[in-house]
């Protein structure tokens, strides 16, 4: 029997979710939540972190009784403290759990037509206020060709009519509030031409970069040892972490050739490393694991410390 080291005790703890929830909460009122009337936002905060604890909870993501999935989510959002003005942002963070909820629910079933369309329909009403998040559309195929199992005609269907909802709605009433000019009906079209193509890094802050690394070395120690010991898992635990995971290198590859599209893509980057990291800090139980714990945890308070002063 492996020997529980403070780590495994944190993360095993019925107290841990509730600590990291007023933590979460702290940090929200010391970065002016109530001063700047952040309500909407804190609230998505919230709805999100109730997601993230649904989305473990129904699908067993850990295979002991942990919250640390939802703790992880919390901890490394609260990093990004510049982010919390963001109604955009606090949009695009639910939206995401929310897919990935209904999307992971699908596992190799065919008969997910409602539910696919209502995958599309929330990543389409997004774009339509965001369009740079339409480049989360295609990765969501491939997850439903090569790990979730769940495309086939109907579905490839249900999503397509998913994503034309929202725009033939917004065209509707658009040209409801305008008979006599209809060309203000295809408005949204030039949306997508603000979409920048360039790469330009002077768009990243020095705080951004850090946080952006320690994602990835997250991700790569986390994503390691899945890797090691995903046979422990059951096969639809497994293909949930691999969609996490490629979700990740997309997400990745993406902030590398545009990363002027940062507040947009690393709130896909963070809910998608939070389940990966909380599989090595709850599974793992040597003494390493347990100072890297203590490490991590002690650069997050930092960061986040830092990121509060500086803003």
């Amino acid at each position: 029997m492996n020997k529980k080291h403070t780590q495994n005790i944190i993360a095993e703890s019925r107290k841990t979710l509730p600590i990291t929830i007023i933590y979460g909460v702290g940090i929200w009122l010391l970065a002016g939540l109530i001063d700047n009337s952040w309500w909407f936002q804190f609230a998505c905060f919230i709805a999100s972190i109730y997601a993230m604890t649904q989305l473990n909870n129904t699908n067993l993501m850990i295979r002991v009784y942990s919250r640390s999935v939802s703790a992880s989510f919390i901890l490394l959002s609260c990093i990004a403290v510049w982010l919390f003005p963001s109604i955009h942002g606090a949009v695009i963070q639910l939206g995401t759990v929310l897919v990935l909820l209904i999307l992971f629910s699908c596992y190799q079933d065919y008969e997910t037509r409602g539910r696919t369309f209502y995958i599309f329909l929330i990543s389409s009403a997004i774009s339509l206020m965001i369009p740079q998040y339409i480049l989360f559309i295609p990765i969501i195929w491939l997850l439903m060709s090569t790990t979730i199992y769940s495309m086939c005609f109907r579905t490839l269907f249900a999503s397509i009519i998913g994503l034309i909802t929202p725009y033939w709605l917004y065209m509707g009433w658009k040209l409801f509030q305008n008979p006599y000019n209809p060309s203000v009906a295809l408005s949204f079209v030039s949306r997508f031409t603000e979409i920048q193509w360039t790469t330009n890094y002077q768009a990243l802050t020095k705080p951004q970069i850090i946080y952006f690394i320690l994602l990835v070395i997250l991700f790569l120690v986390g994503g390691i040892h899945f890797w090691i010991t995903s046979y422990m898992d059951k096969i639809r635990v497994r293909q949930i972490y691999m969609s996490l995971i490629l979700i990740t290198w997309y997400t990745i590859a993406l902030l590398v050739v545009l990363p002027q599209m940062y507040d947009v893509l690393i709130y896909m980057l963070t809910i998608a490393v939070s389940p990966i990291i909380a599989h090595f800090v709850s599974l793992t139980h040597s003494k390493i694991s347990n100072i890297f714990f203590f490490v991590l945890i002690s650069v997050i308070v930092l960061l986040t410390g830092m990121n509060l002063w500086i803003s």
